[in-house]
């Protein structure tokens, strides 16, 4: 696994001209920073990023290029504690330093990227498989994780101890997990026998309706901010949305469904995306193809959740059982241009600009000598932590970069 880190300033600018349009700051002299603002003019434009005109955006980032956002040189820390591929990285939803770890070994590792050294907090045993996925609830308080073994274990994330253990109604293998984050009390599964399923986490029992059948392999699972919209991927390049009864958040009905691929290539990795840009209004859907392609939807919500393509990326990704994961970058809507990140099977990571046409790809990281796996940023956009499938001698690596803040430089 590799971890890269990133500072940006200016982040908290954001809470004081939310709904704004600023065209300058300046000291009074009363030594007072004033803002003048103008009201939003919204922009009904199909673009799902900021326009070129984007003046908050550009007053707030300043006028460096994209490649200039994402310039790494090289690779800081390294970390070796798992000894088979880890799948899926999670950072923390509060805590930027706070990386939890899914590994083939049939463990989990909570990771501290920022001491001095980065640490391994604590290693969690309890699978007797591979363990295939893993999420944070809300508060960071609870991890969920799920194996091959056909359970799901919740954790707590800091005494590091397992809380409960539930086993899959059908006892099939669980190939992903996801909280809901209105309702943390609820979890969704998908699982190895086609099916989507809600559990309670409070009482470890799988609710009446709570339970669909999509078909294939269940392998990746989104959900909107509402909690009330679910979009599932399977192995047969299918993505359907389902929608969670709001009284109960408990029963589950299918609403639409796509193939992205003729050629039924695995969706291996689903990412949400509500675009809180002043200048860009509509969520968006980020789908990892089997099919060498990156794929992103413009989502209507209004509409239960159906998908409509805006653009197609080609990645390296050919086959099926690479679960190549993707990922907004947190902060990408306060620049001109909108960056992703994925991983490949050529063993680099691709930051893609999805405003572009063409030569879309602004960076390239080379720091891994195999296939690619997971892929993830910490919620300031300070940290990338980014994982491999080969199970050395020392394990899976991963890794992380410092910006300069002085000089503007990425350190090693």
């Amino acid at each position: 696994m590799l971890i890269y880190s990133i500072h940006f300033k200016l982040i908290e600018l954001f809470k004081l001209l939310h709904g704004f349009y600023f065209q300058q700051m300046s000291l009074n002299k009363d030594k007072q920073l004033e803002i003048n603002v103008i009201p939003r003019k919204y922009d009904f434009l199909s673009s799902p990023i900021p326009t070129t005109h984007a003046q908050a955006s550009k007053a707030i980032v300043g006028n460096s290029t994209m490649e200039e956002n994402y310039a790494f040189n090289n690779v800081h820390h390294i970390y070796d504690q798992h000894s088979d591929a880890v799948t899926m990285l999670k950072f923390a939803n509060n805590d930027k330093s706070k990386l939890c770890c899914a590994s083939n070994d049939g463990t989990l590792s909570i990771c501290d990227v920022l001491t001095s050294p980065p640490c391994v907090k604590a290693i969690l045993r309890c699978h007797t498989g591979p363990v295939t996925g893993c999420d944070w609830s809300a508060s960071d308080e609870l991890i969920a994780s799920c194996s091959t073994d056909a359970t799901i274990c919740f954790w707590d994330a800091i005494r590091h101890c397992c809380l409960r253990c539930v086993s899959d109604p059908f006892y099939s293998s669980v190939l992903v997990c996801l909280f809901n984050p209105i309702n943390n009390n609820i979890l969704i599964t998908g699982n190895k026998a086609g099916f989507v399923c809600v559990l309670n986490v409070s009482t470890g029992m799988y609710p009446k309706g709570g339970k669909h059948k999509i078909g294939g392999q269940i392998l990746s699972l989104a959900v909107n901010s509402s909690g009330q919209i679910i979009w599932v991927g399977n192995d047969k390049s299918e993505i359907v949305s389902l929608k969670l009864n709001s009284s109960d958040n408990s029963i589950l009905t299918k609403c639409h469904r796509i193939i992205t691929s003729p050629n039924r290539g695995a969706i291996t990795c689903l990412s949400w995306r509500s675009w809180i840009s002043r200048e860009a209004r509509d969520p968006m859907l980020l789908a990892n193809c089997a099919n060498n392609i990156l794929c992103l939807y413009k989502v209507s919500e209004n509409d239960g959740g159906s998908l409509y393509l805006k653009k197609k990326f080609l990645v390296h990704h050919a086959r099926s059982n690479h679960l190549l994961r993707s990922t907004f970058c947190p902060i990408m809507s306060f620049r001109q241009g909108a960056c992703v990140v994925t991983s490949s099977e050529d063993s680099c990571i691709y930051f893609v600009d999805v405003e572009r046409e063409s030569n879309y790809t602004v960076n390239k990281l080379q720091g891994h000598a195999c296939v690619t796996l997971g892929v993830t940023f910490n919620y300031d956009e300070t940290i990338l932590a980014t994982s491999d499938v080969q199970g050395t001698r020392n394990g899976t690596n991963f890794s992380f970069l410092k910006k300069n803040e002085e000089r503007n430089e990425f350190l090693l």
